[in-house]
Formats: structure tokens, sequence, C-alpha cells
């Protein structure tokens, strides 16, 4: 395990007890750190994210994504039962349903609030995976035998993932590999296989072969050089196993195969032999077929393996890191979004293209996941960003929809009205790179919440990290209301896309970031009190569930115009004289 120095550092600096840095206690953080952060977790993610204490529900650690909310439990314990591990996955499933039925009772206020923020955040298909990480390493039997338990139908609505201590050692990258051994090709055709330069086939790989590996490696060596190797991920598992057993004839065209990286490989007929060589990516494919019972050479089938290996004029570092980092690479790789299908199209060339030839206020823009702009060295950090997170801006300060542009991110790109607003509009780029910009100064100060007032302020620091882009909007929403483009929440224009120019670029003196990090926390402070008044009539779970609807959106609007007194408009004018219009320099 790695960073424990640093993450012990960390837990002291937010406020956890010496004697809760043991390294026992710190085994969650260590293990979330490396398989979910990948080195860099940062203070404000342990302190919103990790919930290990008293009344925690059967939960060390929450973190999600977009896509799905991981609720992690960490054993630090060598000699974990079987009964201990399905233990573990009961209390946190109670966990689950308590929440479900509202029912909190039970539970303390960091998991409830950690819990909520972070469902809400959720698309609509509310994935949840339970992940237990621990020090005990699982025998063959015990993994089968969890493998049949987790069939019971309380664990249908989750993925379950469990890293033993070999599983988590995986990730220091040990050596361990296969020395020699083979896989049988289709018969359908000697030599047949599709060759890529010296060093890499594509070939069709009986099935039992591919069996007959996991038989023999399982547990010495196969999965080394695989990042991540589940126990159980229920949804692609039983895609997989039904596949086998009905419709077999069609694995070829239903599954994306398997990848072997190898020292060195030799075509024998209808063999492939393989020299120092491991599964780079399809742990899962290679598992459901190596513990299939229907699987043999008289029932069998053809499945796509890429085989790679390094190139034999590399020291061995070398040939290793190369293998790592195809196996980063296919391990990662996420499915097509509708971002995806308009990255080639005119306008999002166009985007890309003006950005950067915008003079002194360019941006790069990514506009394809994976190749960056050319002008991307020429610009510093905060202004390289996507043209999904340029769309996001546009979508919540100008067009003052930043429940959407926060909770509908897909619907930039799959909606054809929204896509026709957001990217088809006439952009002002001098605009979009002080939107980019504003928001920069807006990361700043959320960056900066460690060190100021509110650092042991939890309702603050969820509204800072989940309501970006409605704080965003309300400072537009007061620029609009500041140059007369409208008059107030209700005015029809307010969605309107009625914003041009630079907005805080002419502003020349040296309080800009103070006075836009105060006009930051005005709002702020004004969103807690709604929150607080105002929950229980909206029926608003969390804060990350307030900031996913324009519709509240408009309420917090509401909201502050009828709570502003005199003092409060005063502060509100002298903070917005950051914002100039073209023609107006100090």
């Amino acid at each position: 395990m790695v960073n424990m120095d640093n993450i012990r550092s960390m837990c002291k600096d937010i406020g956890i007890s010496e004697g809760r840095t043991s390294d026992e206690y710190l085994f969650t953080l260590q293990a979330v750190d490396l398989f979910f952060y990948h080195g860099n977790i940062g203070k404000i993610d342990i302190k919103t994210g990790f919930v290990d204490g008293t009344r925690d529900g059967g939960i060390d650690f929450i973190y999600s994504d977009s896509d799905t909310l991981y609720l992690i439990q960490g054993k630090s314990s060598d000699s974990l039962s079987l009964e201990d591990i399905k233990n573990i996955y009961h209390k946190i499933i109670e966990t689950v349903s308590n929440f479900t039925e509202r029912k909190y009772d039970d539970y303390s206020d960091k998991l409830v609030s950690a819990y909520l923020n972070a469902y809400d955040n959720l698309n609509d298909d509310k994935n949840i995976e339970l992940v237990l990480f621990t020090n005990t390493q699982l025998t063959e039997s015990m993994r089968t035998k969890l493998y049949d338990y987790f069939e019971r139908d309380e664990f249908s609505s989750f993925n379950l993932s469990i890293y033993d201590s070999e599983e988590i050692e995986k990730l220091t990258y040990t050596n361990e590999k296969i020395e020699e051994d083979s896989i049988k090709i289709s018969l359908s055709e000697k030599n047949n296989f599709l060759s890529y330069g010296e060093n890499g086939l594509i070939v069709n790989a009986k099935a039992s072969s591919i069996k007959r590996l996991y038989e023999k490696y399982r547990q010495n060596g196969l999965f080394n050089y695989n990042i991540r190797e589940h126990i159980t991920q229920k949804n692609v598992d039983d895609a997989i196993e039904n596949t086998i057993k009905k419709e077999k004839d069609l694995f070829w065209f239903l599954n994306n195969g398997i990848t072997i990286g190898c020292d060195d490989f030799d075509i024998d007929g209808y063999k492939i032999r393989l020299y120092g060589f491991s599964i780079i990516n399809g742990a899962q494919t290679t598992t459901k077929i190596g513990e299939s019972k229907i699987i043999n050479e008289d029932n069998d089938f053809d499945v796509v393996c890429k085989i790679v290996r390094s190139d034999s004029s590399l020291d061995a570092d070398k040939k290793q890191q190369f293998i790592f980092r195809i196996s980063e690479a296919s391990n990662s790789q996420k499915p097509i979004k509708p971002r995806d299908l308009k990255s080639n199209t005119r306008e999002q060339i166009k985007l890309q293209r003006d950005c950067a030839n915008n003079g002194r206020y360019c941006l790069a823009v990514s506009i394809k996941r994976g190749v960056q702009p050319l002008n991307n060295n020429k610009v510093s950090k905060e202004f390289r960003v996507s043209n999904e997170y340029i769309g996001q801006l546009i979508y919540s300060c100008i067009l003052q929809n930043p429940g959407s542009a926060r909770s509908k991110k897909d619907s930039l790109f799959s909606s054809p009205i929204v896509y026709k607003m957001i990217y088809m509009r006439k952009h002002d780029y001098n605009t979009l790179y002080d939107l980019v910009k504003l928001a920069s100064i807006y990361d700043d100060y959320s960056n900066m919440l460690n060190n100021g007032n509110h650092k042991n302020d939890l309702d603050w620091i969820s509204i800072v990290k989940n309501g970006k882009y409605v704080v965003l909007a309300t400072v537009l929403y007061f620029y609009k209301k500041k140059f007369k483009i409208i008059s107030d929440y209700e005015d029809e224009k307010l969605h309107k896309d009625n914003i041009d120019g630079l907005l805080i670029s002419n502003y020349e003196e040296d309080d800009r970031e103070k006075l836009l990090h105060s006009l930051f926390e005005q709002i702020i402070r004004q969103i807690k009190r709604f929150y607080e008044a105002r929950k229980e009539q909206l029926k608003i779970t969390s804060f990350s569930n307030l900031f996913k609807s324009d519709n509240n959106y408009e309420i917090i609007l509401q909201w502050i115009e009828e709570s502003f007194d005199e003092e409060d408009w005063e502060k509100i004018d002298n903070r917005l004289k950051v914002f100039l219009k073209s023609d107006d320099v100090v």
C-alpha cells in the first residue's frame, strides 16, 4: 500500500484525532485512494466521503460518479471468514434499504448527508456497487461459495466487488506471470490470425483453451496484469453467462473478448505458444468461461483474443511499463456516449478552432476523448477544457438552467433542441473565455475551504461541492440584473441567450478574486438558509438533490429576491464591480 504518510497528514489536518490515524484505521482510505483516486485523494474527498465511525451502517467510505454509487467497507484483518464477508454485505444492504424508506434515525448525520448527496448525484439508472477491501486472501473455495451465495435475490439489485490482499497488491504491479503455456485457435483455418507488425496478433481462441488456462493459473499469475478483478459484477456476469449457456454461437459478436500481454509468442499451427504472459483485459470474461461447467472440447466456441508483446529491444522495466500502459488503457475505456457521436461535426470543429484562435483570450477545447487540441500546451491548465464543460457553462450561466447543466449532461449532445441552443448558437469567444475563468476562480475558492472559516461546516462544503453551476448561474443572474438585461427572476428574458463580450477580464484591480469569493459566499449563505427553511416543504433530501432541478433554482432566486434587504443589495453591487462591459475599463 502507498501514500500512507500523506493520507495520515491530511486526516490530522481536517481534525481526525491521532488515535484514529493508525495503519489499521486508515486501511480503507489507502485502498480507496489506490483504486478510485489513483493516488490523488484530497482533504475534501476524505472529509465528505469518509464516514467510518459510530452508526456508520457498515460503510466506511462513499464514492460516486454520475453512473455509480460505491458503498465501501474496509477490513484490515487477514482472517475474515465466509460468514464475516456475508455479514458485511448484509449490513450495507440493510442500510440501503432503510435509506430507501427514509429511516435515518439509527445512522450518523455524516453518513446520511454523504449518502444522500452522492445518491442524488447519480443519473436516473441509480447503479449501486458494494465494495469490500480486505487483507484476507480468499481461497478458491471461498470464492466459489461466495459466487453461489451472491446469486440470491437480495443481491440482485447490486453490483458486488471484493478485493483481497492479492488483488490490492496487484496495483503495486507485481512481476508474477505465467512462464509458458498455449491457447488453441479456431480450427476453421490453419494460421487463423491477423498480425499487427511483429508484436501484435488477433486470433479466434477456443473457449476450452481459455478455460484450461483459468483452471491451471487462476491463483498463479493469470490476472496479474489486469488492474481490477471483481468477484462479481452481476449485470455483466449474468450477460456473459447467459450467452455461454443459450447463445454460444453469438459469443464472438456479443463479447469484447480478452487481451493477453506477454514477453513473447510463437505461432505453432493451431496453437499460439505464450511466454511470460498474463491477462491484461477480460478478467470477467475469462472467469465466466473458466467456471462454466458446459464448456469442453466437444462443446466449444470462439473468443476474440488480442495478444500483445513488448518490443524485444526494450529492457525488462520498459517492457513491463509498456504492458501496464495497455492494461490501464484497456480497463479504463468507456462506452460510446452522445458526446462522442458529435465530435467530428462542423460546429464542434469550429468551436475548437475559434476558441484557439481568439487571441489573448483563447481556450484549448477538446472535442474528442483522448485527443488533445493543437494548442493544448500553449495555454495554462485552467483554460484547457472540454466541449462538454463549455456546454455546461453556457447552459447554466447564460441560459440559466444550472440543474439540467449539472444532472443532464448527456442531453447537451443527445437532445436536438438542447444541442442546437448550446452548440449551434453564435458564440462570443470572449464570453466563453471569461465563463471558464470565472469557473476557475470558483474552483480556487473550493480548494481553499480546508483552510477557511467553513472547514468544519459540512453543509457549506456540500453546497460548494455540489452547487457549482447554481452558484455561477446566480452570479450571472445578478450580472443580467446589473446591466438591465432582465428585471428579475420572472422576466421572460431570463433564459434567453443575451450575454456577450468580456465579463471580468477588463477589470484590472488586484481585488478581483477577493470580491468574487465574497460574492460566492453571500450566495452560498443564502442557499444554506433556503435549504434549512424549505427542505421539508419541497421534500428535498440533500443539497445534491436540490441542485438537480431548474425549478428549484428559480425558487432559490425568488428566495434571494425576497430575503435581501438594502444592505445585502449594496454588498452585491460592490462585489459586481468586477463585471464590466467590453468598453468599460477601470
